[in-house]
């Protein structure tokens, strides 16, 4: 009853939580699991788009259901709620891990603890962790039990929840390392293998390690074969896996309050007539190999995206750690006999993991590493500065180390005992803490995110009734308006640009469309019934619905464009190069091109100009069958000083037409240090037509 009563109320926080975040905000993840989900809930197949995708996981089929619910907002909040429940049953196979070593009260502290981790704030998200954390803590379960007692059952067991926890996240191969380190002990340990190698000579020894050795090396070389992450850093930057796996595992630890994770490193050394124990020694082979393993991944996933993305702190993959550090600080405060050499010397480590850890104070929420959100906390709540901060953290930690070493020495009962509680209910209260402030963070993002959504954001799916539309844009740089778009209507089935420096953004196949004729006809025909319209392109064609975020047009055969631009910034900057293409002159009648150039918006003491050619004539099909100049008609040339602006008139020749505009450029960074700019800049632009 403890359990059940444990399981709900913190399954009402977590649906509380769902229920605060209006609207996803980590893309293209949640937007590409959608896609998924949506494709199976329609066909029965995965696919993204329109287009098929082989399977990656099963989490798009296990909320696939839910999409057959005709309102997509109604849908979108059954699956937030769904996941809130089952990443909240990991209190129940983290009850029964516990059990293995632990007495009931103590397994239910470690149980409970595992689902008020700050883990617990990704339920929400429309990512893998919701369903990834309890298959991984089932399989740790059973992963323990096997290595207590190694049988064929137990084996199968282990190894299909270990199958199960893969099928929802690659990332979880590490529990197969897991599984080999017990059978290999077992195997080593067992009466056979004794009295085989009672008969080893030097030389025999000497050949078991070599092939110990080759059979290391080929499991790197065959993983390395079919794992970008591991060939390109374990080729090129093995030492950022130290470096990002410190990071991980400093976040991690700072995340579940530091003295859990020091327990878990101390409680690996046991006394010798404990390990004769086989649960015993089974939780010291299952929680060691587990720290390792998963450690080692986030080391090597984080030093694979510092050369792809960014640099990141990547706790988010060492969150399935923590049933194996709650259990473990159960483990020691029930059993009360730390080694006092083991626990000085993990709360050395553990003091040098968040010394060296970034505490990204200036990224709330940091989505990567849920574990910070406690120091922004202190930060934005409590007017920590990061000193400060840090100061609490080495505090904290060797107040922790001479806690675990206090429960080894104090011998009164009840004092060991009120020390323990107390400890439980402050490594509790800390979690759940850290916990509901990073739901916060991500509740406020939705929050900031959904504010500047037009209302009803399903405009699209009830204005087109069923229909299908293709959005078509250009400059698809901060996407995130398209993306909520995309996911709010699911009348949207393509993507395209008509920007070839500016392709449509994944997740799924995005089209460049080709410009077939200059009257603005493209290339292919879309095959939906509408088209949207966004980020500036206008189309030719009947407007069914025109909002702030885009102008729906009904299609009857291709898509053809009125007019758009290329190489300019969502903001109005231009780099080195910019175009507008002016299709449909129908109803223009006599008048003029107008260019608009301005360097007010950065307007500096220092003289920097932008010198700036602007050419117009006819508009033609290049070789790339894209937009391009038939012919020069007009040129003009000037230099556009920093604070000035300028406005060009230019006569347009008959029919469709373009200007070009080329410029020198400047950094913004460069001249003024204190700005975080590093683009290219030309000039703002600005285009149109005047008419008599």
């Amino acid at each position: 009853m403890p359990l059940l009563a444990a399981y709900f109320a913190l399954a009402v926080l977590f649906a509380w939580q769902a229920w605060q975040r209006q609207v996803p905000t980590i893309f293209g993840d949640e937007l590409e699991m959608t896609q998924i989900s949506r494709s199976i809930a329609d066909t029965g197949h995965p696919g993204r788009r329109g287009e098929p995708y082989g399977f990656t996981t099963l989490v798009p089929w296990l909320t696939a259901p839910a999409w057959w619910i005709g309102d997509t907002e109604t849908a979108y909040a059954a699956i937030k709620y769904f996941q809130g429940l089952v990443m909240a049953t990991a209190i129940f196979p983290a009850f029964l891990l516990a059990r293995t070593v632990v007495s009931h009260p103590w397994a239910l502290f470690a149980a409970v603890a595992t689902i008020a981790a700050p883990a617990l704030s990704y339920a929400p998200i429309l990512v893998e962790e919701p369903f990834a954390y309890p298959a991984t803590t089932l399989a740790l379960w059973l992963l323990a039990c096997m290595a207590a007692h190694v049988t064929w059952r137990s084996f199968a067991l282990a190894a299909g929840a270990c199958v199960l926890a893969l099928s929802i996240r690659s990332q979880l191969l590490s529990l197969f390392g897991v599984l080999t380190v017990p059978l290999l002990v077992h195997g080593w340990r067992s009466e056979a293998m004794r009295r085989w190698r009672s008969t080893w000579s030097r030389l025999d020894w000497a050949g078991a390690a070599t092939l110990g050795l080759g059979a290391l090396l080929f499991v790197m070389a065959f993983i390395g074969h079919r794992s970008a992450d591991w060939s390109v850093t374990m080729t090129l930057w093995k030492e950022r896996i130290v470096e990002y796996g410190v990071w991980a595992s400093g976040a991690f630890a700072i995340g579940v309050g530091v003295l859990p994770v020091i327990a878990a490193l101390a409680a690996l050394v046991r006394p010798r007539q404990e390990l004769r124990d086989p649960a015993t020694l089974a939780w010291v082979l299952v929680s060691g190999s587990a720290l390792f393993f998963f450690g080692f991944y986030a080391g090597l996933k984080g030093g694979y995206i510092s050369t792809t993305f960014a640099s990141l702190v990547v706790e988010r993959n060492l969150i399935y750690l923590a049933p194996v550090v709650f259990v473990s600080t159960a483990l020691l405060l029930e059993r009360r006999n730390p080694r006092w050499w083991a626990v000085v010397a993990a709360t050395a480590f553990v003091l040098y993991l968040v010394i060296d850890t970034p505490m990204r104070l200036d990224q709330y929420p940091y989505y990567e590493a849920h574990g910070l959100a406690v120091l922004a906390f202190a930060n934005r709540v409590l007017a920590w500065p990061e000193a400060r901060i840090e100061s609490w953290l080495i505090g904290m930690t060797v107040v922790s180390g001479a806690i675990l070493l206090a429960v080894g020495i104090v011998r009164s009962r009840r004092t060991v005992v009120a020390l323990g509680a107390s400890v439980a209910m402050l490594v509790l209260g800390w979690n759940l803490l850290n916990e509901i402030y990073a739901a916060n963070g991500e509740r406020r993002l939705s929050d900031r995110v959904s504010a500047n959504l037009v209302e009803p954001r399903v405009w699209v799916d009830d204005a087109t009734d069923g229909g299908t539309v293709t959005m078509v844009g250009q400059q698809f740089r901060d996407n995130t308006g398209l993306y909520l778009t995309e996911f709010f209507n699911r009348a949207v089935t393509q993507v395209w640009s008509v920007d070839p420096r500016s392709p449509a953004p994944s997740p799924g196949h995005g089209v460049t469309a080709d410009l077939a004729l200059p009257d603005g006809t493209m290339f292919p025909e879309p095959g939906t019934g509408y088209a949207l319209a966004v980020n500036g392109v206008r189309l030719q064609g009947e407007v069914v619905e025109e909002r702030p975020d885009g102008t729906l047009y009904r299609l009857d055969g291709p898509i053809r464009l009125a007019e758009n631009q290329t190489g300019v910034y969502g903001d109005g900057w231009m780099g080195n190069r910019a175009a507008y293409n002016r299709f449909d002159v129908t109803n223009d009648g006599p008048g003029f091109a107008r260019v608009r150039l301005s360097r007010e918006a950065f307007c500096t003491d220092r003289k920097v100009p932008s010198r700036i050619t602007v050419r117009i004539g006819p508009l033609g099909v290049g070789a790339d069958r894209q937009p391009a100049l038939g012919r020069v008609t007009a040129t003009r040339r000037l230099t556009l000083l920093p604070c000035k602006a300028q406005t060009l008139l230019l006569r347009p020749p008959p029919g469709p037409w373009r200007v070009e505009i080329t410029s020198g450029t400047f950094v913004p960074a460069t001249i003024d240090p204190k700005l975080g700019d590093t683009r290219d800049l030309g000039a703002r632009v600005e285009f149109g037509f005047v008419g008599l």
